[in-house]
């Protein structure tokens, strides 16, 4: 039977353990309508020629990550450290974000739920945050989100597994 996966009916993020690549503590995020991307560029190619030749004798290709991005419409203060880190505080009885001083990367497990029931599941995806603020009547404040697949270490732990509804409920 053929599977056609279309749209993102639930987003999420949890924990990646570094010490057995498992993942857990998985919490839906508002993600932007129509934003989510991953996708794999062109593979690097190497091509290598003989004297006198003008076709190749030989060529290497070197795949490239597969590049995720999205964008988070949650600004509330919470959300912001989850993404941007930094602290909450309390000021005049009001939560706010405080931006850190440094900024990093941070790597969490991915989840995508399809509007068709499959799941991609990504225990490590390494990603960077950043705000992208347009101020104006017609637009809203997102969070920009890009980031790869990372290698989980684990020969038993795939970097990207992708199937039909219920493959990933545990027994």
């Amino acid at each position: 039977m053929a599977i056609v996966t279309y749209g993102a009916k639930k987003i999420e993020l949890g924990t990646f353990n570094p010490a057995d690549g498992s993942t857990s503590d998985f919490a839906e995020i508002p993600v932007y309508k129509d934003t989510f991307t991953m996708t794999e560029a062109e593979p690097n190619k190497t091509q290598h020629y003989q004297q006198g030749r003008s076709n190749p004798r030989l060529e290497r290709f070197n795949a490239n990550p597969l590049d995720v991005t999205f964008q988070v419409m949650d600004t509330d203060p919470e959300v912001l450290v989850q993404f941007l880190g930094g602290a909450v505080s309390v000021v005049n009885t009001k939560s706010v974000w405080q931006a850190p001083k440094t900024k990093s990367e941070k790597t969490n497990a991915l989840k995508i739920t399809c509007e068709d029931g499959s799941v991609i599941l990504v225990p490590k995806f390494n990603f960077y945050a950043r705000p992208n603020l347009t101020i104006t009547d017609a637009n809203i404040n997102l969070i920009d989100i890009s980031g790869s697949v990372n290698d989980t270490g684990f020969v038993g732990v795939p970097d990207i597994t992708w199937g039909p509804a219920g493959w990933d409920v545990e027994a």
